[in-house]
């Protein structure tokens, strides 16, 4: 009865309804979009990380991360990478080289990442990166180079560069290798200094025979990686290696996230007090509106009790409509910008790719996110509520209808 008395009251004055319901669908609107934003430009950032540079998980030789030298690297054994593969929620396990080496063209040159993958597992995904050519295969005797370094030398598909480095324990490497095809990556280090080639041909340049210099582990879910790293630390390898997830390998950019989360996180309390005081002005308009209605209702008989619990319902369904109606509007457009990102215009992109950031509006999907904030905006609403209830255990009906 009560609620049914309530909600034939929310829909008697349509318009201090709509006010009312609008302002908390504002603020459940803007709260999820802001959030979903600053949570998938971190995804989006540690994503980068991991596909480019580090994996979830990274298996190498003991002392490895420390230097980064080619001298350091570990035995590849087939059967560890099939038990690897074998373990849960692994995606899979890549093999890589890495090494450092001089590019030349003409008269240009310049410092260049090396990686050597197997093109056909890595988590690299260098088909969604392709932008001309082709992706190279793992017998392939052609490399793959970035944006940025391809229109430094000025070269294209079928051209050649010249590669210079050191290979395994001091030996020369030098090849010409032609471009089989063309990159694009968010991050501008990456597009103006990353090499990538078949892992055969990575160890044939390097000379390191069936070694790697590391095994990338991708998971099917980020947070899996405390319950796999000791399964990882478990298996029977040919010599002492580290096995580190990424928190490990890239804190620099946890830090920095860890800050900026913060930062966010106090701005959208600054927008929670600006709603509070716009959903108490809203709920301040309709008991003003309705005082001379308490009072007769009072005056004839009516149990304070009830009519406060009848009010409390109406607050309780007009809280429910806005937020539900907030979430609603907002999952659509987190949904369509996580699948499918707006690009930033010109000014705004040079200032993201500095970070490693895609430059592109990009949302995450996260239920437990959007009801976090959903709840703590109806508990807002609820608290604010509390004005015209305490207005009715304390009205003097007398006075409430003479005004």
């Amino acid at each position: 009865m009560y609620f049914k008395l309530a909600w034939r009251n929310i829909w008697r004055n349509k318009r201090r309804s709509f006010i009312t319901i609008g302002s908390i669908l504002f603020a459940v609107f803007f709260a999820l979009i802001m959030r979903s934003f600053q949570e998938g430009m971190y995804e989006m950032m540690i994503d980068n990380m991991v596909s480019i540079s580090t994996g979830h998980l990274q298996v190498h030789k003991e002392g490895y991360w420390e230097d980064r030298s080619i001298d350091n690297i570990m035995t590849l054994d087939q059967d560890v990478l099939k038990e690897m593969n074998s373990i849960a929620n692994v995606n899979r396990a890549c093999p890589r080289i890495e090494s450092f080496a001089w590019i030349t063209a003409d008269n240009l040159g310049r410092g260049a990442i090396l990686i050597g993958l197997d093109p056909r597992v890595d988590v690299m995904a260098l088909d969604d990166k392709l932008v001309d050519g082709e992706v190279v295969g793992m017998d392939d005797k052609s490399i793959m180079i970035g944006e940025g370094m391809a229109e430094y030398f000025g070269i294209t598909i079928g051209d050649t560069l010249v590669l210079l480095g050191q290979g395994y324990h001091a030996q020369t490497a030098a090849a010409i290798y032609p471009v089989g095809g063309i990159l694009h990556f968010g991050n501008p280090e990456f597009s103006d200094k990353l090499v990538v080639m078949p892992l055969k041909l990575a160890q044939e340049f390097c000379s390191t025979e069936d070694r790697v210099s590391s095994i990338l582990i991708e998971l099917d879910d980020i947070v899996a990686h405390t319950e796999v790293k000791p399964k990882l630390q478990g298996l029977q390898y040919a010599e002492a290696v580290s096995v580190l997830d990424y928190e490990e390998m890239i804190p620099e950019v946890l830090e920095a996230i860890q800050a900026d989360r913060i930062g966010g996180k106090i701005f959208i309390g600054i927008l929670y007090v600006i709603i509070s005081f716009g959903i108490f002005g809203t709920i301040m308009m309709m008991t003003a509106e309705r005082k001379y209605e308490y009072g007769v209702l009072i005056s004839i008989g009516m149990h304070r009790f009830k009519l406060f619990m009848i009010t409390l319902r109406e607050s309780i369904l007009i809280a429910f409509i806005g937020v539900l109606m907030g979430f609603l509007v907002a999952f659509p457009l987190i949904y369509k910008l996580h699948h499918d990102p707006i690009p930033f215009g010109e000014e705004e992109m040079e200032a993201f790719q500095s970070f490693g950031i895609e430059p592109a509006y990009y949302s995450v999907i996260d239920l437990v996110l959007c009801f976090e904030h959903m709840l703590i905006i109806f508990c807002i609403a609820m608290v604010v509520n509390l004005y015209p209830l305490v207005k009715i255990m304390t009205l003097r009906p007398v006075e409430a209808m003479r005004k």
